[in-house]
């Protein structure tokens, strides 16, 4: 493997990292769709593995319905290449949102171990898994998004 074929790959796997983050957040079904093999599978602890396509149920069933608005930070991608076509990959998420039910907000710290696949000269997610650290709500506090206080001023 090339040093300019280690760069390119790392660069879409960061991509790849942010994507699965922002298509969450943004609610995004054809980001999600785009970013894992069609014989993914996605496990988040506490939730179950779900293979592809299933995982977009995992968003529009579990994910999106459970939360008003979330957002997710990521960081600290370490990249760990296998071989030329496969990466494992480690990186750190902190969720802030506000739940659907009670009106409560809540902060999720949790690892994503993810394994990545080039096929044909295109990496995706092979197997995305989330590890939660922390599931705490925040008692007696409901995030204001902008919008919100805006319109109060």
């Amino acid at each position: 493997m090339s040093d300019l074929d280690r760069l390119a790959s790392r660069a879409a796997i960061q991509d790849l990292y942010s994507d699965q983050l922002i298509g969450v957040v943004k609610r995004h079904e054809g980001r999600l769709a785009s970013i894992w093999w069609d014989d993914a599978e996605w496990t988040i602890e506490g939730i179950g593995p779900y293979k592809s396509p299933e995982a977009l149920d995992l968003a529009n069933n579990v994910f999106w319905p459970m939360f008003q608005e979330t957002i997710h930070y990521g960081t600290n991608l370490r990249v760990e290449f296998v071989s030329a076509d496969m990466v494992n990959g480690i990186g750190d998420v902190l969720c802030l949102g506000n739940l659907v039910e009670a009106n409560q907000s809540i902060l999720i710290a949790a690892v994503c171990t993810n394994e990545y696949e080039r096929r044909d000269g295109v990496w995706k997610l092979f197997k995305p898994n989330g590890c939660m650290n922390y599931f705490t709500p925040l008692a007696g506090i409901h995030f204001a998004s902008t919008d919100a206080m805006l319109l109060e001023s």
